[in-house]
This record gives C-alpha cells, sequence and structure tokens, in this order.
C-alpha cells in the first residue's frame, strides 16, 4: 500500500477498503475477516486495536484526528471511518 495522502478526498469506497485491509491484515486473526460495514466492537476491536487503526490513519492520510472528532459515530466502522477521513480531507 502507498504511504501518505495518495487516495482522492472523495473516494470513501476506496478508503473503507484500504482501512479494512489493513484491519484484517494487522488486528484480525486470519480465520475472522472484517468487511467495510462491520461494527468494530461487535467485531472485538478494542480501544488499543482502534489506536492502531487511528495512526496507520495517520501515516497513510497525513493527519491525526482532533479528541473531538474521536467518537463512535466516526470510530463506529471501516466505511464510518472512512466518511470521516473523506469530511475531513475535503475541508480546506
Amino acid at each position: 500500500m502507498a504511504r501518505g495522502p495518495s487516495l482522492p478526498a472523495t473516494d470513501s469506497d476506496a478508503v473503507a477498503l484500504t482501512l479494512t485491509a489493513f484491519v484484517n491484515a494487522n488486528i484480525m486473526a486470519r480465520d475472522r475477516r472484517i468487511r467495510p460495514d462491520d461494527d468494530f466492537e461487535v467485531m472485538g476491536i478494542d480501544s488499543m486495536a482502534v489506536l492502531k487503526v487511528l495512526l496507520f490513519v495517520e501515516a497513510e492520510f497525513g493527519f491525526w484526528p482532533p479528541d473531538e472528532d474521536l467518537v463512535t459515530d466516526n470510530l463506529r466502522s471501516a466505511r464510518a471511518l472512512a466518511h470521516y477521513i473523506c469530511r475531513r480531507r475535503s475541508v480546506p
């Protein structure tokens, strides 16, 4: 995977797939995979795993979400986080 802000800010499907691939490769067991719309908590992704995802977001997309954006609605699933990333990156 390329590093840096390489994906278009509005391509939330591509961002969701990138996040899902990261989670599956680095957090989930080989026999337990997630899909973009799977709820992180339901799938057993705890706060330490979410921190790993946020570190990936910083490396891959070039920013760390401010504390006020670290809410359940933005962190519920790869797709929710992708929508947040795209919204955040489209703001000048």
